[in-house]
């Protein structure tokens, strides 16, 4: 994605728009570049036992 985001850096240097590369691609304008990525969650584990969890409501009362 380097490369894409350097070909849209070079169309706004040479407009004057910027003068940074770096402070260019953490603009947050500029965040639909994917230069910068985003911190993702962590996958949640899948529980393979038997029996997962307790159920919360008794089945026979």
């Amino acid at each position: 994605m380097i490369f894409r985001g350097l070909y849209h850096f070079n169309h706004a240097y040479n407009k004057g728009r910027t003068t940074d590369p770096i402070l260019f691609f953490a603009a947050p304008e500029n965040k639909n570049l994917d230069v910068v990525k985003t911190i993702r969650k962590k996958p949640q584990t899948l529980d393979l036992s038997p029996f997962p969890l307790p159920l919360t409501i008794p089945a026979f009362p």
